[in-house]
């Protein structure tokens, strides 16, 4: 069987339920949402390499019931707390530590699920050999805009990808519900942790970004 070598087509897409890419990958149809069809690759285990760190990177996240922007916010608001070890402020860490501690008994957190499901789901713009994080954080946006939360999180393939198929629907919305009301509660306690050059920081401004769009 001949291969298609994506880099040499202005569009890889066939209207199959599997296209061949180079180097023997395939691709399906996985779901339309927001009037956007995605795609994803057939072999998970053989995904192209820039993918596939970007995968890896978003599932250590996922494992850590937390997003690296989130750590680093944390890590910046002990730090700002310990600058003055005089006055250094005991209840503040205490809640900054309740709130870590509140994060790993979450069962994913939603920010995290999105960012995954924006490396493993592309669509007819993407070149599935590359990742652009900053499309990706594009895809992610308009899929908070196409709907709630819940419409994404209900997708079967979404609920695949994340291991959210042991919940039921209305047990995830109600997960989903608390999950966004907790992690709101611990973004607000962190930024009044933050100084004002710390939230033009780009990890503050992903985690104000990720507020925004709930």
């Amino acid at each position: 069987m001949k291969l298609i070598n994506i880099c040499n087509m202005k569009n890889p897409f066939r209207r199959t339920k599997k296209t061949i890419l180079r180097d023997g990958h395939q691709m399906r149809y996985v779901f339309t949402y927001g009037g956007t069809k995605y795609y994803e690759l057939v072999d998970i285990f053989d995904m192209p390499c820039q993918r596939a760190f970007a995968a890896r990177a978003v599932m250590e996240e996922l494992n850590m019931r937390t997003t690296k922007e989130y750590l680093i916010a944390h890590v910046t608001a002990i730090n700002n707390i310990l600058a003055a070890p005089k006055t250094i402020n005991i209840p503040q860490l205490a809640k900054l530590n309740t709130q870590l501690q509140e994060r790993l008994e979450l069962i994913h957190d939603s920010a995290t699920v999105y960012k995954l499901a924006a490396v493993y789901f592309f669509d007819e713009t993407e070149n599935p050999y590359n990742y652009s994080y900053e499309y990706g954080f594009e895809k992610i946006a308009k899929w908070k805009k196409a709907g709630d939360s819940l419409s994404f999180f209900l997708l079967e393939p979404v609920k695949n990808l994340a291991g959210l198929t042991v919940l039921s629907d209305e047990d995830l919305s109600t997960y989903l519900m608390i999950q966004e009301k907790v992690n709101k509660k611990h973004l607000d306690g962190i930024f009044t942790m933050l100084s004002e050059s710390d939230k033009k920081k780009d990890f503050a401004t992903t985690l104000q970004a990720q507020m925004q769009q709930g």
